[in-house]
Parts: structure tokens; C-alpha cells; sequence
């Protein structure tokens, strides 16, 4: 399949099963990535991982699978151009290596000149490293990219991450954890275990620099 050059108009955006993840558990899955306006391509070994999550009872599927049958996602596999950067990535000691997914997702977005979307601290740092050219984001990227912010607390871009943190412990990158703070409140905000203590618990924080 042949996809547009990196920086074009709908470059192709290559999604890792993180953010796969994050997305079904918003419920907004398919009106967020129609909104993206760029083909998205899982590669077959996040296919696998998303299928053998299905069979210990998590329900992504059922929303994956419908978009792949739509062409709405598109399926890739690993070439032979991409065997030696993926196995440098999965082989090695811990601290460098990543699992089959993440590393899947970005060798295949480098060699399509695509965006690797991709939600973990790790596969980030790594991904910086090793392919610093590649444009990368998270899925709170794809939220605030493609969902109205009414600046109210409520909404469907306050819905979608209130949902993606509490269904799916979305991780949310240190530049945009204030600002998702903002969107959720304090409320909805301290229902959050994925986020930060000091931002779910603000006032505790101040209370206890308090002097006796």
C-alpha cells in the first residue's frame, strides 16, 4: 500500500495497542480517529497482542475489529527490511529492550516515514534514541487533537479522558498532566489513580507544608 510522504497531509499514523486500548475504553473510538483525518495502521504483531488480551476477558476487540473490517484501520506486517531494527529492540538487556508490540509499531511507522502513536514512558525514551526523526504521540495527543474542549468540565474531550484514565489507566505525558487536571477538575481528577498524587490531591499537599 502505498502512503504519503512524512509531513504530508495525511500521513499515516501507526497505533500501538496502548493507545488502542486507551481509545475503546472512551467509547468515542471510531468518531476519534475518523477525526484524524490520516490512514492508521495497526501492525499484525499488535493485532495478536490486542487478540490474546480478548481472550482473558478484555473487551478492545469489539471495537477494533469493525474498523479493520471497515478499512477505517488497516493491518501491516513486519517486512524484511524491518527484521534487524526489531530484533535490536526486543533482544538485549531490559532497560533497552521493548516488547513485540511496541517495537512492531515503531520500526513500522520509521520505514512508512509515518507517526508512531504510542503511549509508554519507555518506548518513548527509547523511540527518541533510536529513531530520532519519527514524530510520536500519545493518545491525550489524540484527544486533545480531535475532541471539542468546552472549558466547562464537562463534555465529550473531559468524557473521553476521565474515561481513558479510569477504564484503561491511561498514562498522560508530564507536559500535559496540569492541563488535563484543568479539563477534568478536582473531582474527577482524585477518581484518577493514573495520575500523579500531587495533582489528584493538591489541597492534602498544600495542608500538610502547612507548619504546626
Amino acid at each position: 500500500m502505498a502512503f504519503p510522504e512524512s509531513g504530508a497531509e495525511g500521513t499515516v499514523q501507526v497505533a500501538d495497542a496502548s493507545v488502542l486500548i486507551n481509545l475503546a475504553a472512551t467509547g468515542r473510538c471510531a468518531e476519534i480517529l475518523a477525526a484524524l483525518g490520516a490512514p492508521i495502521v495497526i501492525v499484525d504483531v499488535v493485532l495478536q497482542e490486542l487478540q490474546r488480551g480478548s481472550a482473558n476477558g478484555h473487551g478492545v476487540l469489539e471495537h477494533i475489529e469493525p474498523l479493520i473490517r471497515a478499512g477505517q484501520i488497516r493491518v501491516a506486517a513486519l517486512e524484511a527490511a524491518d527484521e534487524d531494527p526489531y530484533l535490536s529492540l526486543v533482544g538485549g538487556g531490559t532497560a533497552d529492550t521493548l516488547d513485540d508490540g511496541e517495537a512492531a509499531t515503531l520500526v513500522v511507522a520509521a520505514r512508512l516515514n509515518g507517526i508512531a502513536l504510542i503511549d509508554e514512558r519507555k518506548a518513548t525514551a527509547i523511540a527518541a534514541k533510536r529513531f530520532p526523526g519519527l514524530d510520536l504521540r500519545s493518545t491525550t495527543d489524540l484527544l486533545f487533537a480531535t475532541l471539542p474542549d468546552e472549558g466547562a468540565r464537562v463534555g465529550p474531550l473531559a468524557d473521553a479522558l476521565f474515561s481513558a484514565l479510569r477504564g484503561a489507566r491511561m498514562r498522560v505525558p508530564p507536559h500535559w498532566q496540569v492541563r488535563v487536571v484543568e479539563v477534568l477538575g478536582p473531582q474527577r481528577a482524585r477518581l484518577c489513580n493514573s495520575l500523579p498524587a500531587h495533582l489528584r490531591h493538591p489541597l492534602d499537599r498544600e495542608a500538610d507544608a502547612l507548619p504546626n
